[in-house]
């Protein structure tokens, strides 16, 4: 993964911060569970990964990540699946609900191909459940592709690489990524 961000690849100052605004709304939503107003920010051609973590050996050039093994891999419909269910009250994977804090920081934007941007960025997800002090961390860099699209952005590509090779956190749901 080249994550080599050049003066000559960056976008200008305005766009750059026009694409971090979208990242912290789109955190908003998450964290507030407005998933339905999150899916209006996702493109019908978006694929969602994330791939599982895998060991390599010292020296090793294989990818730190598999390509074939995910946690999560979704199209838009699948997407949409999701997003119904988590509205519905037996969605187990949020009972009880999670509370979620994203933080987003270091974020990388690199010139549009046609008028999809490329953009990195890492974040920290901060989940507790229920009434007990436990808490889960989930570090993570997302790649994320987004189309300029009336005014706004679309996400139309993502993977999410997250930092933990051994999940703490009981499951992985769309508000977590």
């Amino acid at each position: 993964m080249n994550h080599l961000v050049t003066a000559e690849s960056a976008v200008e100052p305005t766009r750059h911060h026009e694409i971090e605004q979208f990242l912290y709304h789109e955190a908003a939503l998450l964290d507030d569970f407005e998933m339905e107003a999150w899916l209006e920010l996702v493109s019908e051609d978006v694929e969602l990964k994330v791939p599982i973590r895998r060991d390599r050996g010292p020296g090793s050039d294989a990818s730190p990540f598999s390509d074939e093994t995910y946690y999560l891999r979704n199209d838009y419909d699948m997407l949409r699946e999701r997003v119904d269910k988590l509205s519905k009250e037996y969605a187990w994977s949020e009972n009880p609900r999670s509370r979620i804090r994203h933080h987003i920081g270091n974020v990388r934007v690199t010139e549009p191909t046609e008028d999809e941007y490329e953009v990195r960025n890492n974040q920290l997800v901060y989940r507790s459940q229920g009434d007990t002090a436990d808490h889960k961390l989930l570090s993570a860099e997302r790649k994320s592709s987004l189309e300029a699209v009336d005014g706004t952005y679309r996400i139309t590509d993502r993977t999410v690489y997250l930092d933990h090779s051994i999940l703490s956190t009981k499951n992985v749901t769309l508000p977590l990524l």
